[in-house]
């Protein structure tokens, strides 16, 4: 049995069943394909398929040429059902198979990472008419927006460094785009090029007053605020200091062993968050930019991740939307800080993750019921046991 053949639109269009290259025809033939792909599973008037692939003022024979392409289809892509219906054709295929409503299916569910590793070049490539370059300009403002999302990923992910000449790059192609620069800005501040984020935060300004009499928007002026007026940021957020705190020396040497993360694992009852706090008043000073602790009970980490952003010194207008762009936003404000951060009762590895700096700067310690083996296999934490 035929594997069913997958469609790619985003590029030069073609169409495959496992690796062999299905022959559908020439482009006009190929532009009738795309154009019930585009709407798969959906009834396409013939006039509709008319106008997207002549144009609005086709040909006498173009609808004799369309029944025509539409048999041979038929037979080269065999199996795959174009039924004629309500006076159109429905072209029958599952949506995972092309490439177009993958790509679209990836991005709203968040992973725009994998939806951009379908884009092969420029979408319905050598297509040609008003309605294909129509549709090529929205794509091409979809693609954008999926590749920014990417992009706010992997800055999350503490890719600073590795990002700082991609994002130099586009930001001299599209000078005047103010969520670009913003990431220009943080893969800086993330590379511990802090002056030069605030040069490429003063050339937007300028060029944004000089060619649009505007002036950045609130979030880049956040992230300026947080880099021009860091001192003022210094949260100190420990509960107070356990009293009666006796004992507990071994535990206590290990947590002062190097490292930027640890976990405190026990039972209930074991004296893990007094260990935690005890061992971070000790040790405060050491962190002169602040430090910050939460009781994880319950919470969602998206919930802890705006409120340390506050606490860092952003206003509400300067948190983007996205749950990945405020980990971002947080990683980027902690960038060239160093912080002591406790995390208290954690349930599992997966509340932690979008909490963890992306700099070995900062301190992290993690108290748990749980032994958090994903803290110590993927991000280095050492454990200590009560």
């Amino acid at each position: 049995m035929n594997p069913p053949p997958e469609f790619r639109l985003l590029g030069p269009p073609e169409v495959r069943r496992g690796t062999a290259l299905v022959d559908v025809g020439h482009a006009r033939q190929l532009s009738v394909l795309a154009a019930l792909l585009v709407d798969v599973n959906q009834v396409v008037s013939v006039e509709k398929v008319l106008s997207r692939v002549w144009g609005e003022a086709p040909p006498r024979q173009a609808k004799a040429a369309l029944y025509s392409y539409v048999s041979r289809l038929r037979s080269a892509l065999d199996g795959v059902p174009i039924v004629r219906r309500s006076g159109g054709y429905v072209l029958e295929a599952d949506p995972a198979t092309i490439d177009l409503h993958r790509f679209r299916s990836l991005v709203a569910a968040g992973q725009p990472g994998d939806a951009m590793a379908l884009v092969r070049g420029e979408p319905f490539e050598g297509l040609h008419g008003p309605w294909f370059s129509g549709l090529r300009e929205t794509l091409a403002g979809e693609i954008t927006a999926a590749e920014l999302d990417h992009i706010d990923s992997r800055l999350a992910a503490g890719e600073h460094r590795s990002l700082v000449a991609e994002l130099t790059t586009r930001t001299t192609e599209r000078p005047l785009d103010e969520r670009l620069a913003g990431q220009l800005m943080r893969a800086l501040i993330g590379a511990d090029q802090r002056s030069d984020a605030l040069t490429c935060y003063s050339q937007l300004r300028h060029r944004l007053a000089d060619e649009l009499g505007l002036d950045p928007g609130p979030a880049l002026r956040d992230l300026h605020a947080s880099l021009a007026q860091r001192p003022q940021w210094s949260p100190r957020r420990l509960p107070a200091r356990p009293a009666g705190f006796t004992g507990m020396e071994v535990q206590l040497a290990a947590l002062d062993l190097d490292g930027p993360i640890v976990t405190i694992t026990g039972p209930a009852g074991t004296g893990k968050t007094w260990l935690a706090l005890h061992w971070a008043h000790e040790h405060a000073a050491g962190y002169p930019d602040g430090q910050l602790f939460v009781d994880l009970n319950g919470s969602d980490p998206a919930d802890v991740v705006r409120a340390f952003i506050t606490a860092l010194g952003t206003g509400p207008d300067g948190i983007p939307p996205e749950p990945h762009a405020q980990t971002a936003l947080y990683r980027t404000l902690l960038a060239d800080r160093r912080m002591l951060i406790v995390l208290d009762n954690a349930a599992d590895t997966a509340q932690v993750v979008p909490l963890l700096p992306g700099t070995p700067r900062c301190r992290v310690v993690v108290t748990s019921r749980e032994r958090l083996p994903g803290l110590v296999t993927a991000h280095g934490a050492r454990p200590v046991v009560l």
